[in-house]
This record gives C-alpha cells, structure tokens and sequence, in this order.
C-alpha cells in the first residue's frame, strides 16, 4: 500500500472549522483568512488524500462519507496536538499551559474562588466552568475540559486518571423543630414517617449516591420535593418542608441558609463519598500532580476550619489521602461508594 504523506496540521484545522460552520466564508472569518484560500486548502489536502471531502454544490456546504470520517477523528487529533503543545509547554522554562477546568458546584462555591486565583498566576489561560458531575465528567470525555474535579472516581475509563483529594460522609440535616438528635437508621425511619424526605435531583451524581444509602436502609419516602442544588434543598429543610442527607461540603456551600437547620451523624449508615482530581492520562501530568497538591492544602487551610467553625464534627468526618503524590487508575486506594 502506497503511504500516504503526513496531513497539514493548518489544512486539517481549516477543513475542521469549515465543517464546523458549514460555510467557506464563515470559516474564513473565524481564521482570519480569505475564503479562496479555505477553498484552496481544503482542495489541496482533499488532492493530498485521494478523496472528495465536501459537497461544493449544495448549500449549506455538506460533508461526503470521507469528509465525516475527517471531521469526526480530526478533531480529536487537533486536541491532542494541543495538549501535545501543552506538555511541551509546561516543561519549558517559565510557561505555563492553558486550562479548561470543571468543577461541581459544592466545590466551587466553597474552594473554587482560591483555587482559581492560584491557578491564574500558574496558567497562560484559565477558562472555569461548573455544573453537575455526569456533564462535567462527559465534557473531559469529549475533550472540552482539560481537568474536573468530581464525585465520581472514573476506573472503567483507561484514558482517564483519578486523584483522590478528600471524603466526606453522608450527614442527615433536620429542621431544629424536628430534630431530637437521631442517631440510628431506626431514628431516620421513624422520622421519615413523619416528615418527608428532600431528595436531590435524580441526575446529579450526589443524588444518585443519596438514593442507593435509601435503598440499602431501606429508608422510604415518598419523591415530593426535588432539587438540584444544595442551596436550595437547604432552603427547603430550613423552612421545615423535610429532611435530606447530605454531605459536609454541600452545607458549607448553603451555610448562609443553615439557620434552623440541624445535623444528624448516624455512623450505621456507612455512606460517603469521595471528591476526585480527574485528567486525561498522560497529559499535564507534573501540572495534574501541583494541581492535586494545591487543591489538597486549600481543603486543610480553608475548608476544614469553617467546618470547625459550623460544626467540629463536620470538620473530623473528612479524611484526606496521604500527602505522597497521588495514585491513579487502578492504583487509587479502595473506594467505597455510597451504597
């Protein structure tokens, strides 16, 4: 078999955003370009690989069989030159990479403000975006985050790497009219008999661990009131609509509505989760492990002592991995789910 010559990085990224756009023109104004030279390009590398890649005579400009083979893996390979040139980057003497970081809204609203005014001095570019762990977790998937820092420890995915960074226990949180300092599963069942139970939304990660801690008590309620985020489900509890579990994190994000609002520990429940450094494998991988770091001493110097400060035993459920560099893949210590 004849092969091939090497594709043009400039020629795939100009065929890619003209795919994209489904416009020569278009394309052209996004590369600072004329649209000859998009239509030139793209002719040359389709002369380069033997193959028609668009449809010239149909408007919007479409794509042949060839050109979506292209579009869809060239994308891909654009990213890994990136983070390739990245990596490079980050070796090298005085500069830094450029980041696109995800982080669930708990952390975020509690860590994220420090955590980005550190990384701003140690990037080129950071881009911050926040959200639920299943969407911030595809995102890394599909490349369009960089790092996410998540509840959910990615070990059926090889491409990814997880860095533990804390645990946390569930924590049931009752209106203070209610509560008379339940410790047992009994207590949460008998209470739940007479107060329904706020869940969190049955798409978060955090709501799905809630659900199977329910299952496996079998602690029942009835599904009435459903939120998505820890500040509003707190609002809830606070005004005495119900009770919920929760985690030590999710509170602090809410402390400014845990006015009337209780905590219960009940140990017989065996339930916590774990918060994870997730990257792509082998990429950044001296910035992942100084990012690790940093997110471990911002947990130690911020987030444990207004934990103390609310409530001493929300602050001694967390325990933090060692202070060695951190595993990945199949390397992590044992996790035990919310189950």
């Amino acid at each position: 078999m004849k092969q091939l010559p090497l594709i043009d990085m400039h020629a795939l990224r100009t065929f890619t955003i003209a795919a994209q756009e489904r416009n020569m023109s278009t394309a052209a104004a996004r590369l600072g370009i004329s649209q000859s030279a998009v239509s030139q390009t793209i002719r040359n590398l389709e002369n380069q690989l033997g193959a028609i890649l668009v449809n010239r005579t149909e408007r919007p400009l479409s794509l042949t069989p060839a050109g979506h083979v292209l579009a869809d893996r060239g994308s891909a390979v654009l990213d890994s030159v990136l983070d390739l040139a990245n990596a490079v980057a980050e070796r090298a003497k005085g500069v830094n990479p450029s980041i696109r970081l995800g982080l669930i809204d708990s952390f975020a609203a509690t860590c994220g403000g420090r955590l980005a005014r550190a990384l701003a001095a140690r990037t080129t570019r950071l881009a911050v975006r926040t959200g639920l762990t299943p969407a911030l977790d595809q995102q890394l998937l599909d490349r369009e985050l960089d790092l996410v820092i998540s509840s959910e420890f990615m070990d059926d995915r090889s491409a990814l790497a997880s860095y533990p960074l804390f645990t946390e226990p569930f924590v049931a949180i009752i209106p203070s009219a209610f509560h008379r300092g339940q410790s047992t599963v009994a207590e949460l069942r008998q209470l739940t008999a007479g107060l329904p139970l706020i869940r969190y939304n049955a798409e978060s990660h955090v709501g799905t661990q809630v659900e199977e801690v329910l299952r496996r008590h079998q602690i029942r309620s009835a599904a009435l009131l459903e939120f998505e985020t820890a500040d509003t489900l707190t609002a809830m509890v606070s005004e005495g609509l119900g009770w919920a579990l929760t985690t030590p994190l999710c509170i602090l994000q809410a402390e400014h509505l845990c006015r009337g609002v209780s905590f219960s520990y009940v140990e017989e429940l065996q339930a916590s989760r774990t918060l994870y450094l997730l990257a792509r494998a082998d990429q950044h991988e001296g910035f992942v492990a100084d990012i690790w770091r940093l997110c471990r001493e911002l947990v130690v110097s911020e987030l444990l002592p207004r934990l103390e400060k609310l409530d001493p035993r929300l602050a001694s459920g967390i325990t933090l991995p060692d202070a060695t560099a951190p595993a990945t893949g199949s390397g992590v210590s044992a996790h035990r789910p919310a189950t």
